[in-house]
């Protein structure tokens, strides 16, 4: 990404930003349904981008964080986990799909197994917890939430349904030793052998935290310092938006920005470095370069008939930005 479209998308409000997320999670996407197929699950949860992880309560909707989207977004966030480590989230919120969709909670056996899964969720948990244990499984244990199938009877479900479903698990060599953890995956591997090929019985939806709700800009949200932020090309990407329009604004005839830009720099850069006194022909022809740039990645147009006018604007535009810096005009 080049630094015009970077600094385009840190400006950009979070619910602005386009993000497909059968796009954004291909990869994964299709080693999951590649599991889930291989048992007969015909369960396709519905995932959608939004602030954190999470599956919304009895819903078969799954939120994954909005910055797992794009390689950029992913630099922003800095301590993503692997590839690997996403799928065993996806594998754990996916469990708790099942459960909803299946109605499983409902189950004598599962309440016997598991617990009750109208009990509270309670802060704290960890302080509760038995480190020792041999009854719970390990799964995002690995990723810094430790004993978290401890926390609740449905994060158990999600943490057994989690390792029960992953190829690479190896769990009934693995968990030999630990006959409790060993009986709730074997009574997982059951149950999933009985709604094998079955349709969901619950397919309700909810979108919690979405990120099309998410009003902060990139920048506000991962809280940038002006050490990222280039502020002059964020105020130029916002000058040549407000001068010049895109095609899709219903103008079919536009002629493109840049050009405009390229066939007047000349006389635009003579011009405005007699005017003002302190100014450098050098720093005039780089803010117009630039602004090329941004009329270039951005698209940018003008109806043939506003040359004129947008001449004028452009000169009095970069007349202000060489007054402000010469004389900073803001300071």
């Amino acid at each position: 990404m080049d630094e015009i479209s970077y600094q385009k998308l840190l400006m950009t409000r979070i619910c602005d930003l386009e993000l497909d997320i059968e796009e954004g999670m291909s990869p994964l996407f299709r080693r999951l349904k590649k599991e889930l197929r291989e048992h007969h699950i015909l369960l396709w949860p519905d995932f959608y981008f939004g602030n954190e992880w999470g599956c919304v309560n009895k819903k078969i909707s799954i939120s994954v964080p909005f910055y797992l989207a794009t390689p950029e977004l992913k630099a922003l966030e800095g301590d993503v986990p692997s590839n690997e480590g996403i799928m065993k989230t996806l594998r754990h919120e996916t469990g708790h799909a099942v459960n909803y969709a299946y109605k499983l909670w409902q189950q004598k056996d599962w309440k016997e197994i598991f617990g009750d899964f109208n009990k509270k969720y309670r802060d704290g948990y960890l302080s509760r917890v038995n480190p020792w244990s041999k009854s719970y499984v390990r799964h995002l244990h690995y990723l810094g939430d430790r004993h978290y199938a401890q926390k609740h009877p449905d994060e158990d479900w999600a943490e057994t349904f989690a390792i029960w479903l992953d190829p690479r698990s190896h769990w009934k060599v693995k968990y030999r030793n630990w006959p409790n953890a060993l009986e709730k995956l074997t009574y997982v591997d059951h149950l999933m052998e009985e709604i094998a090929g079955n349709e969901p019985v619950n397919t309700a939806k909810k979108h919690d935290g979405a990120y099309t709700m998410i009003e902060e800009t990139v920048s506000e949200w991962w809280g940038l310092d002006g050490e990222i932020l280039d502020q002059e090309l964020q105020e130029y990407l916002h000058d040549m938006n407000e001068l010049f329009i895109k095609p899709e604004n219903g103008h079919k005839k536009l002629l493109p920005a840049w050009k405009l830009i390229r066939k007047y720099a000349r006389p635009l850069t003579e011009q405005v470095s007699l005017w003002i006194s302190g100014s450098n022909k050098h720093t005039i022809r780089k803010s117009l370069r630039q602004w090329e740039a941004i009329c270039r990645s951005e698209s940018l147009g003008y109806l043939p008939e506003e040359e004129e006018r947008k001449l004028i604007e452009l000169t009095t535009l970069l007349t202000y930005h060489v007054v402000d810096g010469v004389y900073g005009l803001r300071n």
